[in-house]
This record gives structure tokens, sequence and C-alpha cells, in this order.
């Protein structure tokens, strides 16, 4: 049989085999290469030692990267809530529960298929309001990372939100609706503005 395979072929046969856990027959059917052709191959370069060494070492790093952990938070517990301890340790944290979730710290959030429709100032409130809570409780869920200056942030756009909602509620009588610029409301969205 001809040894005509690329050098590619052979390298992700190999890759499947040892870091994959494939078996020989499941990497013929992914490469269409043949099972004794794969054995030749792994007899070569000893893919089962390599698979083996493979396996070790990332058991080694889950064991290295426990003890990582541990040992941040050990670190973070005796320093007394030392700033850069405990940041430590929570950025650790922090890749490690994106992992968990199967993305990377890197990776934004997933846009949606389909952007929401928003053709009106109640479904702007609406859309806002979702958003603040969704925020709200990302920030709860990690309040070892709140900062002031996000709390104010929230804090403004769940005000703008109330105002918002004031004047576009659909529940609420045209009367009121004109009633809501008036001299307080103008004087009151001048000294936020001004702050």
């Amino acid at each position: 049989m001809p040894e005509g395979y690329s050098y590619e072929i052979r390298e992700t046969a190999k890759d499947l085999y040892v870091t994959e856990g494939m078996t020989y027959d499941q990497v013929a059917e992914r490469t269409g290469v043949s099972v004794s052709q794969l054995k030749r191959w792994g007899s070569d370069e000893d893919w089962t030692e390599a698979r083996k060494e493979y396996r070790d070492a990332l058991s080694s790093i889950k064991r290295d990267t426990v003890r990582l952990r541990a040992s941040l938070l050990r670190t973070a517990l005796e320093s007394g809530g030392d700033p850069q301890s405990v940041y430590a340790f929570t950025a650790v944290e922090k890749i490690f529960a994106t992992r968990e979730r199967g993305g990377s710290a890197d990776t934004p959030a997933p846009m949606p298929e389909r952007m929401r429709e928003i053709t009106t100032p109640a479904q702007a409130v609406e859309a806002l309001t979702e958003v603040v809570e969704l925020k709200l409780n990302r920030m709860l869920a990690q309040p070892e990372t709140l900062q002031l200056a996000q709390i104010k942030d929230l804090k403004q756009t769940m005000e703008l939100i109330g105002q918002m909602k004031d004047k576009y509620d659909p529940d609420q009588p045209e009367d009121e609706k004109k009633k809501i610029l008036d001299a307080d409301a103008i004087k009151r969205i001048r000294e936020q503005v001004n702050l």
C-alpha cells in the first residue's frame, strides 16, 4: 500500500489518537487512513507512550491547578483581606468559572442570533430593565469584584429607566404624561447632568 499521505494527515491522526484519546478505528474513520497504516505510524512513533505521557501531564496540570487555587485562597485569607491577594484569587477563580461555562476569559458574551426589535419607547424601557437586571445579578454573584463606579453607573441607569417609565408608561392617563416635564423635573435632570 502506498505511503502517499501528507504530513498534515499523519499529524492529525497522531493528535486524534494521543490527545483526543480515540481508538485506531475512530481515527481511521475520521481521517480516511487505514487502521493498519495508523498502527504502523503508531508503532514507529510510539503513540501509546505519547498518549500515556499526555494523560500524565494533564493529570499533573489538574493537580497543580487545584494546589494553586488553594494556595491563592490561603494567602488571601491569611493576609487579612490584602487587596492584591484577594484580587489574584478572584481573577483566577473567574477564569476557571468562565471555562467551566464553556467559554474563555477573553471571550465576550455571545450575541443573540436575532437582535431584539425595539420600535417604541416602552420596548426600550423593557430592554434596558432586562439589561440592568442581568448586570445587577452578575454584580451580586461576585460581590468581591464590585467597584463604586459600577454601582454609580447602575444607579444612574436605574434613574433613567424610572424617568423613561414615567414618561412613556402606556397605562398612565394622557393628562398625567403632559405634567412630567414640569419645573421640578427639569431641575432634577439639570442637577443630575451637572454631577
